[in-house]
Formats: structure tokens, sequence, C-alpha cells
């Protein structure tokens, strides 16, 4: 589904990612973990199309999307659920779950979609017509993560799901991410919560300091004695 070859991304003069080659197959789900500064937000910022890449290839269903515009990615399906979850703070819950469906035409698909999504997040449905700004830290992420799914994407990219909140909360989004897999989505999960990721992956890839340094599958990462050391504390 996503083909990454040696692609290298810059900010002006300061590299930030150097020759990553990565592949997301469909119905998978793929954790992309690393130290904080790793560049893992550049990378998923790059294929969805908010920085152009300095040199390489992002093919996307067999289409060259590297240099493409957001909206332009967004409509081919790959959907983001942002780090800081940048929600509008003075629109309501409602507007802003919708705001995620902006390109769809299919009204009744959008309707079936946002059902789903408030069965996904029961909270949502008791705050439709607060403003997203008076949510909790919690509920914004959730608020967030429902944007992303209205988009109806065909590979969901989500960044920093845990960052900040309280377990029980980081609980409840991630029970609602893995319904969705088991829906079939493909799934990018980016996290500094080494563990939470790749109980939730089939594979991974370790990126540090711009570099992917390792791959394999979830399981075998999570017992590889690198990982414990640097990542799990063990």
């Amino acid at each position: 589904m996503l083909k990454i070859t040696d692609l290298n991304v810059a900010y002006g003069e300061v590299q930030v990612l150097w020759d990553v080659n990565m592949e997301i197959h469909e119905s998978e789900v793929v954790a992309l973990i690393g130290a904080n500064g790793a560049g893992k937000s550049t990378l998923l910022y790059t294929i969805s199309g908010l920085l152009k890449p300095k040199s390489g290839s992002i093919q996307f269903m067999g289409k060259e999307i590297a240099g493409l515009s957001a909206d332009e990615v967004l409509r081919l399906g790959v959907g983001q659920v942002p780090q800081g979850r940048h929600l509008f703070a003075g629109m309501t819950v409602k507007e802003n779950i919708m705001m995620g469906a902006y390109l769809r035409k299919d009204k009744k698909a959008v309707k079936e979609d946002f059902e789903f999504v408030l069965d996904l997040f029961p909270r949502m449905a008791e705050r439709l017509n607060q403003p997203a700004g008076s949510l909790s830290g919690g509920e914004q992420q959730m608020c967030a993560v429902a944007r992303g799914l209205m988009a109806a994407p065909k590979l969901l990219m989500v960044d920093e799901l845990s960052l900040g909140l309280a377990p029980l909360v980081v609980e409840n989004i991630y029970n609602a991410v893995e319904k969705v897999i088991q829906r079939g989505m493909t799934v990018l999960i980016v996290e500094q919560d080494v563990f939470l990721a790749l109980e939730q992956a089939d594979r991974a890839y370790v990126l540090d300091v711009g570099h992917i340094v390792m791959s394999g599958p979830a399981d075998e990462l999570m017992e590889n004695p690198k990982i414990k050391e640097a990542y799990l504390g063990i």
C-alpha cells in the first residue's frame, strides 16, 4: 500500500531524515517508534504532503505522492491524526468531527461513519454541541481521532496518540483504535510509548536520529535486548 524509498527530508539546510525505506501492506498495523526528536512526526508530515522531501520516493497504491499537496494526498486516501490534536477550539465537537469528511460527497456513507465514531467514543456524543476548546485533553484526542476517521482513509496515520494522557484515557482510545483495526483499516502508529505501539502492531520500524536502524515483526522487537534496554527500560 505504501512504499517509501531512499527518502531524505530537510528543514532548510538542516537535514532531519536520511535514506528512509519503509513498506506498509494493506490491512496491516505498523508501528514507527523512536525517541523524541528522532524524526517520526517529520516522516508523517512528509507522507501527508505537509512537507516536501529533498529527494526520494513515496508511493501510495502504486502512485507517486512525494511532493503532492496535503489535500491531494488526503483525496487519495491517506489520513492523519496529528500530534497535538489541532482542533478548531471555537467550533463545536460535531463541527470538528465533520471537518474530517469535507472532501466526501456520499452523504449516506458520511452519516453511517458519523454514527460509527460516536459509537466508538460515546463521550463525544454527549458533547457534540460543546466548543472543542472546552474538552479535556483526553476528550480532545478522541475528537481528533474521530475527525481522522471521518475522512474514511485507506491508511490512517496516528501521531503520538498517548502523549500527555492518563493511562485510563489511553486505554479507552486504544480500545477504539483496535475496533477500527478489526474492520480492516491499515494503520501507522507513531508512538514514544514503545510498549503500547508494539502491542498493537504487526510490524515495526525503529527511527533513531533520522535513520531507520531496525525493523521486523512487532513481537520480535518487543523481545529484542536493544529495544528492551533503549525504550522499555528493561
